[in-house]
């Protein structure tokens, strides 16, 4: 997966901490997918519009594995959690560049909101740089009841 290997110390982190949970998919022991529910929107132009709403992030799955329903498990999946922890709601940001991302959540339920913005954000890629990085993204929400 695409995710520089520093990234799950750092969900680890914050599930320990309450803020999110890092959901896996496996299949035979390997790791095919993962992505995180987070219990509060992690950009402030989301918070704003959608205070302690959960939504999903980091959504992966292995080139090897995309279209075998590892991503829409790990959806479902956070859905079921959200809903289970008394959420009406639930919402994921989609790149602009990721018009398969979006025909999935689309497909799932999700509703596009209007609202776009430039997702900014840091991490450290393989040779231990950190690095800054910013992706154009549209916001979807889901209903959940």
């Amino acid at each position: 997966m695409a995710a520089p290997a520093d990234v799950y110390p750092a969900h680890l982190t914050a599930q320990a901490e309450g803020s999110c949970l890092l959901l896996v998919a496996e299949v035979g022991g390997r790791v095919v997918g993962t992505g995180l529910l987070r219990w509060a929107p992690r950009d402030a132009v989301v918070a704003e519009r959608w205070p302690g709403m959960p939504e999903v992030s980091n959504l992966q799955v292995h080139p090897d594995e995309r279209g075998n329903g590892h991503g829409t498990a790990l959806v479902a999946d956070a859905c079921t959690r959200a809903s289970a922890a008394g959420h009406a709601r639930i919402g994921i940001g989609v790149g602009l560049d990721n018009p398969e991302a979006a025909r999935l959540y689309l497909r799932l339920g999700f509703l596009d909101t209007g609202l776009a913005y430039a997702d900014a954000y840091s991490y450290t890629d393989a040779d231990g740089v950190e690095r800054d990085a910013v992706d154009d993204v549209r916001y979807l929400v889901r209903r959940l009841d």
